[in-house]
């Protein structure tokens, strides 16, 4: 029997029937979720048909023998075999969909090891062809019989794949309905598949290099009932004395009504900041998802924002650590080491705290790093936290991927924010359930919310980073405690330098406690920093300098906020940290603009910014047109209205790409510029498919540029967990430590990376696998930073 693995610790070997027989039983369980288990079985069966021969066995054994070699690593083609064998028996037809269902499974097939290959690439080369008929040599006829005398028969794999063509059959009827373009939602729907492929390999790998036969089921409808009644014990025992906390009440048991009354669908929770959505949305996911039989409860916020918080909270309600996981980073870089593609975070714990970046990246990203996470978004509660944040650029793919879930994969969605912003009127809409509110009477509300006033002091020319000091020096003399917030992580930190330096020249007993926020910092560090403000507030004279990642997600309150200028619905978020509770009657906002603030990079900013501006002049104008206060919903409808018009934003939300001259959407959807240029050389294509899928995926990003997860040393926990990760650690543990590693990442740009090389403020974990900061490069107000100590003064063994 030809084999397809080879223990370390006891060397058994796994056979090639064996791995298969369990991949197929991972992947018909994944696939069933949206009905299709026998096309999970048919690319699973065939997946490793190319490891049933000579040449990979020699391969697997010389390097068990030989670990430290890696000459031979991506050699040995195992993945065209399965692919070529599907596509020679199955897609010669005159059966549509059969031809549909045999290039769906060929293309998963020989994409299995590096990511979804292009069909077409924009040269409009063939690179589909090329992979299932490579020009090299991968002993096919070898390959076949021997999986086939082995395996499965040729009979068996053929009846599979007819059950197969009837689940195609049945699922593009809903993919045309979903409103999506046809071709992008079949797109998604190979993603979807390749996810149960590459998950369902991975995971039964795992298993068996770590000798476990079962893996621990959780009852989650036992579970949500515990978390259910949890919740409501600490519902119960808040406040309601004042009106703001019976306002925030009536939200909440608003949302618990709505959740067991409405099946599967998109909805949004429009409630004003400080309205309780947090409490108020995870009440609706639990009753929702106990009503309905939901798998999973994602809970997702901006990339800008921190998650850190809200994750407490909601470990400290539920006091379940072991089924809630914080995803905030892939510290495991994309790679072809085994035992490191084993590690990846899969998403398989019943609450998922992550950000929008990850989830995003779970779908349109390259590589199998995170898209083996997709299947596991399907029949679940997916709430989104401060919806307006979603980069312009990304919002086409993102209703796009919301229809599909929640029409294909049977999740209920639901969108929250106190400016809620008009998706479902786009050129490609979001399909929102027919009764999509899940709290009415959104003006009566924001208008009981009321209790702040916003102040517009713009200034010819903007503040520079002295006047910005001495603007909230000056406003200190009044209240006890200020919140300013800007656009860039180098404003805030400069600004915060500088007020540090005027503090320090006061008389001890005058001193201020000034405190700094960005996402240079890890989660752990910026709880720690919360925590410490939270102390002061109330008690001392307190300055928080921070970036707008405490925009959301953060239940703090100041007596008075200062907020550059931006988008009008982050300066409605920044609002929401002033008087929060409702402590006085009303307290004020001031918006301010910066002195040459590069937001060269930051272009949704730059043109939220700009329409806010708008908004301001015309509020000066005519007050009544805006209700008369520049954060009503009036003028939230209005400032979308001109952002979303703003022809610069309308044209990036198929996400442009100027260097191609091309939209990602098309690559994913007809890949236009690909099939010109294959059509001007060649007869049309027979292909069912022609789209771009690695093109696009190495394209993708959410931000401006991607980031990488780096291991940070703040504490002596974050210290401990470096060391821990850098030993030789058995999987089990290594998981373990990865995974309590979240709260010591910090995600850093591609030219951060390099500056911090150049200066070898960084170095590799693991084989490169994992990045570590240097102590030297962490200050413990600033987060990371780029001077340190002179290297030679450091001893570090690596």
């Amino acid at each position: 029997m030809r084999i397809a693995r080879i223990r370390r610790c006891d060397k058994s070997e796994q056979t090639v029937k064996e791995h298969v027989e369990g991949v197929a039983k991972l992947c018909m369980q994944f696939a069933g979720k949206i009905g299709m288990p026998h096309m999970g079985k048919a690319v699973a069966l065939k997946h490793d048909m190319g490891k049933a021969k000579q040449e990979f066995e020699s391969y697997l054994r010389y390097s068990f023998e030989n670990p430290d070699d890696k000459s031979l690593r991506g050699k040995v083609n195992h993945a065209s075999a399965g692919a070529k064998y599907c596509f020679d028996n199955f897609f010669s037809t005159t059966d549509q969909y059969q031809k549909l269902t045999a290039q769906i499974i060929s293309h998963i097939i020989c994409s299995h090891h590096g990511g979804l290959i292009d069909v077409l690439d924009l040269s409009g080369r063939d690179c589909f062809s090329a992979r299932v008929n490579p020009d090299s040599e991968i002993f096919y006829e070898e390959s076949v019989n021997t999986f086939c005398s082995e395996c499965f028969t040729a009979e068996q794999i053929s009846k599979v794949i007819s059950m197969a063509v009837e689940e195609v059959k049945a699922i593009l009827p809903k993919l045309r309905k979903c409103i999506n373009p046809l071709r992008f939602s079949v797109h998604l729907l190979i993603k979807y598949l390749f996810s149960c492929l590459i998950d369902a390999d991975r995971f039964d790998s795992y298993k068996f290099d770590l000798n476990l036969s079962d893996i621990r089921e959780v009852d989650v409808l036992e579970l949500w009932h515990d978390f259910s009644e949890k919740l409501e014990c600490c519902l119960y025992s808040l406040p309601k004395e004042k009106n703001i906390d019976k306002l925030r009440s009536e939200i909440s048991y608003s949302c618990k009504e709505f959740a067991g009354k409405n099946g599967t669908g998109v909805y949004q929770l429009c409630v004003p900041t400080g309205g309780g959505k947090t409490l108020s949305s995870l009440r609706f996911a639990l009753e929702h998802a106990i009503e309905y039989k939901k798998e999973r409860i994602f809970y997702i916020i901006p990339y800008t924002t921190i998650i850190d918080q809200n994750a407490k909270d909601i470990k400290d309600i539920l006091k379940n650590e072991n089924e809630i996981l914080e995803h905030h980073s892939n510290l495991i870089r994309d790679t072809e080491d085994e035992k490191y593609k084993l590690l990846t975070e899969r998403w398989d714990s019943p609450i998922i705290l992550t950000t929008m970046v990850q989830f995003l990246n779970t779908v349109f990203s390259g590589g199998t790093q995170n898209i083996r996470r997709m299947h596991n978004l399907a029949n679940s509660v997916i709430i989104f936290d401060e919806i307006q944040a979603l980069p312009v650029k990304c919002i086409h793919l993102f209703n796009g991927l919301i229809n599909f879930l929640a029409s294909i994969c049977n999740s209920t969605i639901v969108l929250c924010s106190a400016t809620q912003p008009l998706l479902s009127g786009t050129a490609k809409p979001l399909k929102l359930s027919d009764n999509p509110n899940i709290v009415t009477s959104v003006k009566e509300n924001f208008r009981k919310f009321k209790r702040v006033k916003l102040y517009d002091k713009r200034i010819v020319g903007g503040y520079s980073t002295e006047q910005l000091a001495d603007f909230i020096l000056y406003q200190m003399e009044s209240v006890n405690s200020v919140l300013a917030v800007f656009n860039t992580k180098t404003t805030a930190a400069e600004v915060f330098k500088t007020i540090s330096q005027i503090n320090k020249q006061l008389h001890e007993e005058e001193q201020y406690h000034i405190f700094h926020l960005s996402t240079n910092m890890c989660p752990a560090h910026r709880l720690d920093v919360l925590d410490k403000i939270k102390g002061k507030l109330g008690r001392c004279k307190v300055i928080c300098v921070s970036t707008q990642m405490i925009e959301a997600g953060v239940n703090i309150s100041f007596d008075c906020v200062i907020r550059a200028l931006a988008g009008l619905d982050s300066i409605a978020q920044a609002a929401g940290r002033c008087n929060r509770h409702a402590e006085v009657d009303c307290r004020d906002v001031f918006v301010v603009n910066v002195k040459d603030e590069n937001l060269a990079k930051l272009q949704d900013i730059k043109r939220g910014k700009e329409c806010s501006e708008r908004i301001f002049d015309e509020f000066k104008e005519d007050p009544e047109r805006f209700d008369m206060d520049l954060l009503s919903p009036a003028a939230m409808n209005i400032y979308y209205q001109y952002y979303f018009n703003d022809p610069y934003v309308k044209a990036e939300m198929d996400y442009y790409l100027p260097k191609k001259n091309v939209y990602l959407f098309d690559l994913l959807d007809k890949n236009s510029i690909g099939v010109k240029a294959y059509e001007s050389r060649n007869n049309k294509s027979k292909l069912m498919f022609h789209q771009a899928f690695m093109t696009a995926g190495d394209e993708f990003c959410v931000i401006e540029e991607n980031t990488t997860g780096i291991l940070v040393p703040h504490d002596d926990i974050g210290k401990d967990l470096i060391l821990k990760i850098n030993s030789d650690c058995d999987m089990n543990n290594l998981k373990k430590y990865l995974v309590q590693a979240q709260q010591y990442s910090v995600n850093l740009y591609q030219y951060q990376i390099s500056k911090l090389e150049k200066l070898h403020a960084i170095y590799n974990l693991k084989n490169g696998n994992v990045i570590a900061l240097r102590d030297n490069f962490y200050d413990e107000n600033l987060g990371v930073v780029e001077e340190g100590r002179p290297m030679e003064t450091l001893i570090i063994k690596v």
